[in-house]
């Protein structure tokens, strides 16, 4: 389906295909019988048997970001009901932690440091927490020492867990705001207007961005910019481990420094596409930053070195297309529904999986369905136990604080 030459080392191993938040909203509509087109039931089913065919439609941190914004209650809930059964719950792993992975496999590449290439990473997982903190987080009944109750009966856990996605998807009901906001919650549209919110940052490069007329000195400068305003600290983080420093990577000549650290940065894929979609928006002054092209930028660059097929958005996919990126990555993308049946059926025949599917709700419990429905309490409850999200060792998590759009 792509050219054999194209840089895959970073694709999911399931057959992966993502889907912008437009998309999951038509399909909304069509599981509704509010259908767009026609058509769309049709591909909603067939979605459906490529889910369960083995073909992966994970979500982001984004789709997260843009659903809880959504002010209706009814709305979300509606999107929240068409992915979950799609979906699965699988969620992409926190993009910090891709980018992490995708520095140290470029310093292997280029000074040998570390020394063996990166392990490949674990990029699929379940649940919200996977997406914001790189760290899967389970619902488990433990007892009043905090020890987990094993009697418990596990359909019951995967049931009450995959009842818990569905819930954070779908949000909080108005009613259940002002408790929650007592314990910290924030609205959403808040990130989109707090001081130094993203959108401003990239705004306040416009006119210094304007003054750079050669196309390829404003990609450098872009290039460090975002090396050290949205990675920076996971740059740094790095080099101390691994006792380097930028020396490290540069020397020689100011043109040779450049060089190689341009060669060093166009190896790292979510951050190459991030800088090549910017440089377009840059080079058009007259064309205001939204956010809207903030998260497709964000969605982009996570998923087109990670899945298979992305169908995304007709104006952030025309940026995308400019910088080659699909074809560097063998990576279909399309703005077309109507695409989308055929490139299924070339994918669920596929698998890459060399290793357990921990993204598998099998992993939790058995069952056959994603279930929206909140499970009665179990007898098998002990009397004084509770609930508590644990990791898959058992060790207690936070719950996810904010998001990358903040």
């Amino acid at each position: 389906m792509q050219d054999s030459g194209a840089d895959r080392r970073f694709k999911t191993a399931k057959p992966s295909v993502y889907l912008d938040q437009w998309v999951w909203i038509r399909l909304a509509r069509a599981n509704v019988g509010r259908p767009s087109k026609p058509s769309d039931v049709a591909l909603l089913a067939s979605l459906k048997t490529a889910a369960k065919a083995g073909v992966a439609f994970p979500l982001s941190a984004t789709h997260y970001e843009e659903t809880i914004r959504i002010t209706d209650p009814a709305q979300r809930r509606e999107i929240a009901r068409v992915m979950a059964p799609i979906a699965l719950g699988r969620t992409i792993r926190k993009q910090s932690d891709l980018v992490r992975h995708q520095l140290l496999t470029s310093l292997h590449e280029m000074i040998g440091r570390p020394t063996f290439r990166p392990t490949p990473l674990q990029t699929l997982g379940i649940g919200v927490h996977w997406s914001f903190i790189g760290t899967e987080g389970f619902m488990t009944v433990v007892d009043a020492d905090g020890r987990i109750v094993k009697s418990v009966d596990p359909n019951w856990t995967r049931r009450l867990n995959q009842y818990c996605e569905f819930s954070l998807m779908a949000g909080p009901t108005d009613a259940e705001i002002p408790n929650l906001e007592k314990v910290g919650y924030v609205d959403p549209r808040y990130f989109e207007t707090n001081e130094g919110n993203r959108l401003a940052w990239e705004q306040s490069y416009v006119e210094q961005a304007a003054k750079i007329k050669s196309r390829e000195e404003l990609r450098v400068a872009l290039f460090a910019r975002e090396i050290t305003h949205e990675y920076g600290v996971t740059f740094q983080t790095i080099l101390n481990e691994y006792h380097l420093t930028i020396g490290s990577i540069v020397s020689g000549t100011k043109a040779d420094t450049r060089a190689r650290m341009m060669t060093f940065s166009e190896r790292v894929p979510t951050m190459r596409i991030a800088v090549d979609m910017k440089l377009e928006l840059f080079r058009n002054p007259s064309r205001p930053w939204t956010w809207n092209m903030v998260r497709d930028i964000d969605a982009l660059s996570v998923a087109v070195p990670l899945c298979d097929v992305v169908v995304g958005d007709r104006d952030a996919l025309h940026l995308l297309r400019r910088s080659g990126a699909p074809e560097r990555y063998g990576t279909t993308v399309t703005e077309k529904l109507e695409d989308l049946p055929d490139l299924l059926a070339d994918l669920a025949g596929l698998s890459r999986a060399t290793q357990p599917d921990l993204s598998d709700w099998s992993s939790i419990g058995p069952g056959n369905e994603f279930s929206v429905v909140e499970p009665e309490l179990s007898i098998s409850i002990p009397v004084g136990s509770r609930t508590q999200l644990l990791d898959r060792s058992g060790t207690p998590l936070p719950a996810p604080t904010g998001a990358k759009a903040g």
